[in-house]
């Protein structure tokens, strides 16, 4: 092939991580997948080794290159984009403390609450949403009550695209439309709230840089560069939370657009010109600067098709699909309503 400039974008997402090779015209030359478990230590805990999400990055990055015959010299930046919400915890020399909680847990309910009854007029005016256990926030403080051996070892806490995008180039610093889902994230500002930090209890320091997702972070580090293959020094892109790099991909980038998402969650979402408070959706930003995505998602879509492939004992979704289209429709009034791991939004 010719020597022309690729872009490599990786997506950690909840249980692949993905990978693509395309040209600066958005040719896709090459694609990649790779594999992850979720862990579930307790009914309602859903967690993932972020180790899990290197091996992955690393092993796409190899495969697209290699699928697409290009040479390194080739690759002229990378983009990461991932699931939003998980809380993972480095210390200062940048080890992971725990495994992650990710955006499926629901333990903090109960501290939730508390922020709700203690904070959520503020929270709703400033951020936008209303307090739930899915997001960063509350699972910051359920790890300061109950691990605060842990929590105290604490530098910052990272979502999986900032901790990928930490190990390519050790640079802390979480994409604006990552960080805008968080409840301590001022959307008017576009950066974090002091004053909600403050009233969750939480030190300033577990909250990273924010920057564009158009932003380069820093250049490939030599370590990450004999990880993937790649050549040191490539520029890496602040990046974005999976939902509004898709929007993007997708042309989902003017006011009044909508898109549907479905992959382990099922989402809807429009896109606002200003964030939009609202006490049962979801705000949270663009990866284009002063655009919003507002909607809101549900836990389990595929992954109850997932939860039933395996209930009834298939090898593969087409011989589901195979015995469906068996049913007349309307399934015989037979409904399913898919909240095997709750609502994140009730829409």
């Amino acid at each position: 092939m010719s020597a022309e400039q690729l872009l490599l974008g990786v997506d950690i997402g909840t249980t692949n991580a993905k990978a693509l090779l395309a040209t600066p015209h958005g040719e896709v030359v090459a694609q990649a997948t790779a594999s992850y478990p979720l862990s579930t230590p307790q009914p309602g805990w859903v967690e993932q080794n972020p180790e899990d999400w290197w091996r992955g990055a690393v092993q796409v990055m190899r495969s697209v290159v290699q699928a697409a015959g290009a040479d390194v010299d080739q690759v002229a930046a990378i983009g990461i984009s991932g699931q939003g919400c998980a809380a993972t915890l480095i210390d200062r020399e940048g080890n992971v403390l725990r495994p992650s909680i990710i955006w499926m847990d629901a333990r903090s309910e109960a501290q939730c609450e508390r922020m709700r009854q203690s904070a959520g007029e503020r929270i709703l005016r400033i951020n936008g949403k209303r307090p739930a256990p899915y997001n960063f926030d509350p699972k910051l403080v359920w790890l300061q009550e109950h691990e605060p051996d842990v929590f105290a070892r604490a530098w910052h806490s990272l979502t999986t695209t900032g901790y990928v995008n930490f190990r390519l180039t050790g640079e802390p610093v979480l994409n604006v439309s990552d960080a805008s889902i968080p409840f301590a994230f001022d959307q008017q500002a576009c950066e974090w709230s002091d004053e909600l930090i403050e009233a969750f209890g939480m030190p300033r320091y577990l909250y990273p840089p924010v920057a564009p997702s158009q932003h380069i972070i820093g250049g490939l580090l030599p370590s990450a560069a004999q990880a993937t293959g790649l050549k040191p020094g490539i520029p890496v892109i602040a990046g974005g939370e999976d939902t509004s790099a898709a929007g993007l991909s997708v042309g989902v980038v003017d006011p009044g657009q909508a898109m549907l998402s479905l992959g382990t969650g099922g989402s809807i979402y429009i896109v606002t010109p200003t964030p939009l408070a609202h006490p049962q959706l979801l705000i949270f930003a663009h990866v284009l600067e002063r655009k919003w995505f507002v909607g809101g998602t549900i836990v389990a879509f595929g992954a109850s098709l997932a939860w039933g492939r395996d209930l009834l004992g298939h090898s593969d979704f087409d011989q589901m699909t195979a015995l469906a289209a068996q049913s007349e429709p309307g399934a015989r009034g037979l409904i399913f309503l898919p909240y095997l791991s709750g609502e994140l939004q009730p829409i």
